[in-house]
């Protein structure tokens, strides 16, 4: 296992947004997290970049424990991708990428290649010199992706990247996804509430209730054995408003 949830609990208040979880993560494999609006994911994903610190139960990555690391020298190994993009409105497409290492104290030079070779690996080779304003959503998340692959990170976490994306665009954005991951082959936790997009990106897919994981299985498994009619129920629905 990479990663590994033994017993999280976590509270925010009177609400419990994980309650005793427990899951592994294989290295290289693509998990997504699908469930109701509240019902964990993304307290889930964020425990694993210890932006989310567990009242109870222990979170570790290649058995160190992600609360008691250095959280800077935790970070460089984990891209995160957040629905927004959260890029930078005044910088270019390859300034933005390249913000990852002026972080890392890399050299000029060394950044702009970096930034171009990561652009050319999610399609936006010619791209480097536009602003965000300038690009459709689809590639604004590219680009997000981009700068999370900067560092050529072992983990990549990904909240809703493309939940802000039209349909045509957000199946565009799922078939690159699927090839980048099968080039790549880097661990990715990947939060959505679209059920067709759990089903066709993951290798497993957890699906996450009230704070508790009831089921994890393949997308064949979890089609043809649905844990409870709830989740038959849940996995008939096309997608699943709102995120948590």
């Amino acid at each position: 296992m990479l990663i590994s949830f033994q017993g999280v609990t976590k509270r925010f208040g009177r609400h419990v947004a994980l309650a005793d979880v427990s899951l592994n993560v294989t290295a290289g494999e693509l998990l997504v997290v699908i469930g109701r609006s509240g019902s964990g994911k993304t307290t889930f994903l964020r425990c694993v970049n210890g932006l989310v610190v567990p009242d109870s139960g222990r979170v570790t990555i290649e058995g160190r424990s992600v609360t008691g690391a250095d959280k800077p020298s935790l970070r460089r190994g984990i891209g995160y991708v957040i629905q927004s993009g959260g890029l930078f409105g005044h910088m270019t497409v390859a300034q933005n990428v390249a913000i990852v290492g002026r972080a890392r104290g890399d050299a000029p030079r060394t950044r702009m290649a970096r930034a171009d070779a990561v652009l050319a690996t999610v399609g936006l080779r010619n791209l480097q010199e536009r602003y965000p304003s300038e690009l459709s959503g689809g590639q604004l998340q590219r680009v997000g992706i981009a700068r999370a692959l900067y560092a050529d990170p072992p983990i990549m976490l990904l909240d809703e990247p493309f939940g802000a994306v039209d349909p045509l665009s957000r199946m565009d954005l799922q078939d690159e996804f699927v090839r980048l991951h099968r080039q790549l082959r880097k661990t990715m936790i990947f939060v959505t509430h679209d059920v067709e997009e759990a089903l066709y990106l993951g290798d497993r897919i957890v699906v996450f209730d009230d704070g508790r994981i009831v089921q994890v299985d393949t997308p064949q498994g979890l089609r043809q054995s649905p844990a409870s009619e709830d989740i038959a129920r849940f996995l008939r629905r096309r997608s699943v408003e709102g995120v948590s």
